[in-house]
């Protein structure tokens, strides 16, 4: 679920770089929005649009440059908007002030912090390796099919895990495999290329699976159309699972193998928790997963809110003891604070008037599915060099300024197109860890990353139309 590109730098490269050289370039980022915000701001507009506006800029020249990591980039933003927002003096405080930062409270939030937990259950009492293990023996021995077992397996666990961890899950099962076959096979590429991609492409399928869709169901939210989990599921998994067997199809055409069946390699359990990674703890963590999506699927038949179902995987966990007081340093912070950061940034470009500004001055094309195509293009390439759910965070409020009429088309196509990024080693984390390997080049990331980023989102566009015509919303 976490998926940022500083995450994804940190895990390729395994180095800071020394804060004072990231001073200069702080200072040029802001120059560059200040001088763009002087630019194109107007006198027609209120002062909480013009310095909405650079807000706007300066966020996205942050998320871009990581000047300062992603989730710094939030905080910013709720302070701006509480501090400057109505006038740059200090002492005047925004009258909206609770709304901006009652965003890190919001149910979103509450819906990913459950995620979370469930992770965290899963990964502590290694229910998702043995899971991973028994799934994969059943997809026999040819090459082709073990591929798509394994991206299979690792799609379905990055709509409910960090994919992150299941990228690392996943590499650390592959590697007894890969270290029996010739290492120049194609076919060894084509397993690290497949499990990056479907563990990137998987988390489309639920709201928790990447911050990207809990920013579009927010933004969806705010505008007031019915649409939850249930929904979410029911566009997202289809299309993640219809992505990563195109991409298999891919895979399985450029990388051709020699070998006519492959044997699966048990290489033993590592017993991080020894106390936890118990049956009993494995049989709590698969009956709080059962009972917490249960609830989440069903959630318009017993009425009981998404975000309220989320504190029982929370409750469960910790009273059961799977999950201690010492694994909260576990969870993802940063990433719940780049979400509500991203929540809040889109609230000040409604609430201030710099949408309906936007709109105004930029041409808006008559043709509604050009407009998404372009806007899931731009969110695809922003996602290969940000985070991804920084890119989210600026284009879908922004998207739906200039598509107000089809908010929810607009905030699914560009959510899902922000996990078509794949060309780069440091555009995701699984892609860093999938390099970090060392069975991957560079350029070995470029043909899948090209062919995703471009095909994705007019797929993406394709089925969500579809989709969404089976399924009344």
């Amino acid at each position: 679920m976490a998926d940022s590109r500083f995450a994804a730098i940190r895990l390729y490269i395994r180095k800071r770089w020394p804060f004072p050289k990231k001073i200069p370039l702080l200072l040029i980022v802001f120059l560059i929005s200040l001088f763009l915000s002087n630019l194109f701001g107007s006198e027609e507009i209120s002062v909480q649009a013009n310095h909405a506006l650079f807000l706007l800029l300066f966020a996205a020249g942050l998320w871009i440059t990581e000047a300062i990591p992603p989730f710094a980039v939030s905080i910013l933003i709720i302070g701006f908007s509480i501090y400057f927002l109505d006038d740059i003096q200090f002492s005047v405080i925004s009258k909206d002030w609770q709304k901006y930062i009652s965003t890190w409270s919001s149910p979103i939030i509450w819906i990913l912090l459950g995620g979370f937990f469930l992770a965290m259950g899963a990964q502590i009492t290694q229910f998702d390796r043995k899971f991973s293990r028994y799934v994969l023996q059943r997809f026999g021995t040819n090459p082709y099919i073990i591929l798509l077992g394994c991206m299979l397996v690792t799609g379905l666990l990055s709509m409910f895990m960090s994919n992150t961890a299941t990228t690392a899950m996943m590499v650390t099962i592959l590697i007894p495999i890969v270290n029996d076959l010739d290492k120049d096979d194609p076919f060894v590429k084509a397993l690290f290329l497949g499990v990056a991609a479907a563990a990137t492409v998987g988390g489309m399928g639920t709201v928790i699976g990447s911050p990207p869709n809990a920013i579009a169901l927010g933004v969806i939210q705010n505008n007031g159309v019915n649409f939850g989990f249930l929904e979410w599921m029911m566009i997202g998994m289809p299309v993640a699972m219809i992505l990563i067997f195109l991409i298999w199809l891919l895979l399985k055409s450029f990388y051709r193998t020699k070998y006519q069946s492959i044997e699966l390699s048990d290489n033993g359990d590592h017993h991080a928790y020894p106390n936890r990674n118990t049956v009993s703890s494995r049989r709590i963590v698969v009956i709080t997963f059962m009972l917490t999506i249960g609830l989440w699927l069903t959630s318009p038949l017993h009425n009981i809110p998404v975000a309220l179902v989320s504190f029982l995987p929370i409750l469960i966990l910790t009273v059961s003891g799977v999950v201690l007081a010492e694994d909260l340093r576990l969870v993802p912070w940063d990433t719940l604070i780049l979400v509500a950061g991203g929540l809040t940034l889109g609230i000040v470009i409604s609430d201030s008037g710099l949408a309906d500004f936007l709109v105004g001055k930029i041409p808006v094309l008559d043709n509604i599915y050009v407009m998404l195509i372009i806007l899931g293009l731009l969110t695809a390439t922003l996602s290969n060099i940000m985070s991804n759910t920084a890119a989210a965070s600026v284009l879908i409020p922004v998207g739906a300024s200039f598509l107000p009429d089809h908010v929810l088309m607009v905030a699914v196509v560009i959510g899902l197109s922000a996990s078509t990024a794949l060309f780069l080693p440091i555009s995701t984390p699984p892609n860093a860890i999938a390099y970090s390997s060392g069975f991957l080049k560079q350029s070995d990331f470029r043909f899948v990353g090209l062919v995703a980023g471009l095909a994705g989102p007019v797929i993406i566009l394709v089925l969500t139309e579809v989709l969404m015509s089976f399924w009344p919303m």
